[in-house]
């Protein structure tokens, strides 16, 4: 029994800024269009199982058997949310943990829906929750086993075959590549403390100790915590958000980026999370990386008149200030657009966006949120199918893609513009499905926080 069932607008009062509507819609339409956009997933086969957990098949009978047919031979399968290839993934990868995030928060949200989406939310959710336990990082946290999700699996030896993390022996132009990304580890964990307040703990799996073993391992690993390190290099901690638990003080991948430490992703500062976090995790200062997260935005922000934000940015510690990376054609880690408002800044209408929506206020509306709705609107003529990638000083390039139009119907929905914001709707709830997946996933996110039915497990 899901005790938060979807829908849930109107039922709680997490929003301190309640989502404007779309013109002539009414609630049970917007609940709709969230509906039809998560059917288009499971009905294009963006969710599937590990054919590891599919006993007594073939590989070849395997990649014709339906899920319902997969999920009869075993109950505990190990489910996944496809994602496209890309950022630095392997050519023969089948998820991430990134997109691992979107599927878990997507199914504990929409739980209470079974019946019109057509499938067992709970059911899909533990069937992801088990590959989150299966496929750890290799990277121990203090000589333990960590409980972070290796960031991608690979599927070397085609359809119907199990998936693996893609280690040395699988694919050697990639090394032991199965650490972790913390943008899927927060999304993973702050999914499971809400399966703890959609389901409860106390069935098969104990969500909220996982959940709290993960943020034990986020903590030590991905926040720019006081440690040996520190001391030995006679640096303060800054408590900000690196971009993986691989993110040290002795390596670089990029020489101009500086040391990987000093790093951050800010389509990875999901304040929205932090706030829980340090409601659900008094033992840690959660308080400090809220504080970090905003400066490193304030600071980032405050360079151009935009509220862009680029894909990475890097951290001064003589003089505590950000940057933008400065990457280039032929020095780059992702992209030669690595500080530019590209495929990871794409992400941040949404997780700034949905922090304003919940907390009313916060000290970057001004410098940042503000700007960014405003360039959004102004360099697209008002149309959503026109956002696409931007240097920071607002210059496009680039084409359109649904990962660029999509997240900022969130702003759209707090900023009053009536008129953007149905421009926004009629894109959002219209969009076919098509292979990027990554667009897909965004836009039902989106749509759920702009429809008022998100909400926090606290």
């Amino acid at each position: 029994m899901s005790k938060l069932p979807f829908p849930q607008a109107g039922k709680n009062d997490f929003y301190k800024v309640k989502p404007l509507m779309p013109t002539g819609a009414t609630q049970e339409d917007l609940n709709n269009a969230v509906i039809r956009q998560f059917k288009q997933l499971t009905e294009n086969g963006d969710i599937t199982i590990d054919p590891a957990t599919v006993p007594g098949k073939t590989a070849d009978e395997i990649a014709k058997m339906t899920l319902s047919e997969m999920i009869a031979l075993n109950p505990k399968f190990r489910m996944v949310m496809k994602h496209t290839t890309g950022g630095g993934a392997a050519d023969t990868q089948v998820t991430s943990s990134e997109s691992m995030g979107y599927g878990m928060l997507m199914l504990v949200t929409l739980a209470g829906a079974d019946e019109a989406l057509g499938i067992n939310t709970k059911e899909y959710f533990d069937g992801m929750f088990r590959s989150l336990m299966h496929w750890n990082s290799w990277i121990d946290v203090n000589e333990k086993p960590s409980r972070l999700m290796s960031w991608q699996l690979i599927q070397p030896k085609g359809a119907g075959t199990p998936y693996q993390r893609p280690r040395f022996e699988h694919d050697p132009s990639y090394g032991q590549d199965d650490d972790a990304a913390t943008d899927g580890d927060l999304d993973m964990t702050f999914a499971l403390f809400m399966a703890d307040k959609q389901w409860g703990s106390d069935g098969e799996y104990d969500y909220k100790s996982y959940a709290h073993t993960m943020l034990n391992d986020i903590w030590e690993r991905m926040i720019d915590i006081d440690s040996d390190e520190h001391k030995r290099l006679g640096v303060e901690a800054n408590y900000h958000v690196k971009p993986g638990d691989w993110a040290s003080a002795d390596e670089h991948w990029v020489p101009a980026y500086g040391l990987l430490w000093d790093l951050t992703r800010p389509s990875d500062h999901m304040l929205d999370h932090f706030k829980v976090f340090k409601i659900l995790d008094p033992v840690h200062d959660w308080q400090k990386v809220i504080d970090a997260t905003y400066e490193c935005i304030r600071q980032l922000c405050e360079k151009n008149s935009t509220g862009l934000l680029p894909d990475f940015a890097m951290f001064d510690r003589e003089t505590k200030t950000w940057k933008p990376v400065p990457g280039t054609e032929n020095d780059h880690w992702e992209n030669p657009e690595d500080g530019e408002y590209h495929q990871n800044a794409c992400r941040t209408p949404w997780r700034l966006g949905t922090d304003y929506l919940l907390s009313g206020k916060t000290p970057v509306d001004d410098v940042c949120i503000k700007p960014l709705n405003t360039h959004l609107k102004k360099a697209s003529g008002g149309q959503f199918d026109k956002i696409t990638g931007y240097l920071l000083d607002g210059t496009p390039y680039g084409e359109n893609t649904p990962y660029y139009s999509n997240p900022p119907l969130v702003l759209a929905a707090a900023s009053g513009d009536r008129e953007w914001l149905d421009n926004g709707w009629n894109y959002s709830k219209n969009l076919k499905w098509h292979d990027d997946r990554y667009g897909s996933y965004l836009n039902v996110l989106a749509l759920i926080v702009a429809s008022g039915n998100y909400w926090l497990p606290i």
